[in-house]
């Protein structure tokens, strides 16, 4: 038994690997690419092969995509990438995802309101805890550089991990009606890829292309979005709630260790204490899911 269990996890700790360097290949990607059509490509060339996999792999049914559900969430999606992608190319890769992954509290607050899940004193502290962490970080510790680029640069990814939230509990709420995780996340990227292109084509600010930037884009398309998707899938056969906690929490010291080795960014004294309150805050918001669902197997 513990052999299998070993293999889930392996398998999810692999994606939450590759998903902590997908921020270090996007700050490369924007980097040499327009953010608004890098999010393009990106989503163009993961939608024909996940929609692939997932006609090969699953009771594939075009049907839904007459949810208007599946629609508004795969909107909420490109909106989100393409924030990150343009706070970015203010801000540091570090930054965005620990600004990116407080969203699991925001998480916790829209479902108690959303899907009128129990918000409690555990949430409530996590989110207390998560918004200090959140505004050092964004500040850098000095209130003086609120105005800066890079402050504008972490609010607007702070902005998209906060439609992340809502794109999460939307989809929460779509799984009750297509359980087939792999069907309706693939269905979703297809929309993603739809609504990133008239975005790409009002906001784009430049065409051009880079061998560079190609790379970086084919990373995030077929790496990140593909193969590391598939890997939390598989993994999530065999492990519970507790695991998904461990992933987002990895996928934090995978990106920052990614962005020390491949980007040199080295954190500063105040992104470090408000990484710590971050992480500390996912803790509590995790642990206290985790005890939730304990709970409701229970009973």
């Amino acid at each position: 038994m513990r052999l299998r269990a070993d293999k889930y996890e392996v398998l999810l700790i692999t994606s939450s690997f590759i998903w902590g360097t997908s921020f270090v290949a996007s700050k490369i990607g924007v980097g040499q690419l327009d953010p608004f059509f890098f999010a393009m490509l990106r989503f163009l060339i993961a939608a024909p092969v996940l929609l692939l996999v997932a006609y090969l792999l699953t009771d594939f049914d075009l049907k839904i995509f007459k949810d208007p559900l599946i629609w508004g969430i795969g909107v909420l999606n490109a909106v989100g990438l393409v924030m990150q992608n343009v706070g970015m190319t203010q801000t540091t890769a570090t930054n965005a995802v620990l600004l990116v992954d407080i969203n699991v509290i925001y998480v916790a607050v829209l479902a108690a309101v959303i899907l009128k899940e129990r918000l409690t004193k555990y949430t409530i502290l996590g989110l207390v805890i998560g918004l200090m962490g959140v505004g050092i970080v964004a500040t850098g510790g000095d209130m003086s550089q609120i105005m800066s680029g890079s402050f504008v640069g972490n609010l607007i990814v702070l902005g998209a991990g906060f439609v992340w939230a809502f794109y999460i509990v939307y989809q929460k709420k779509a799984l009750n009606q297509h359980p087939d995780i792999l069907m309706m996340t693939s269905s979703v990227i297809v929309v993603t890829a739809i609504t990133s292109i008239p975005l790409a084509l009002i906001f784009s600010k430049s065409w051009a292309i880079t061998n560079e930037g190609i790379y970086a884009t084919l990373y995030v398309a077929l790496i990140c979005t593909g193969v590391a998707f598939m890997l939390y899938i598989a993994g999530l056969k065999g492990k519970g709630a507790l695991d998904s906690s461990i992933i987002l929490l990895l996928e934090i010291v995978f990106a920052m260790l990614f962005a020390f080795l491949l980007l040199g960014e080295v954190p500063t004294i105040a992104t470090a204490i408000g990484g710590f309150f971050i992480v500390l805050a996912i803790i509590f918001v995790s642990i206290q899911e985790n005890g939730k669902k304990n709970k409701e197997r229970a009973g």
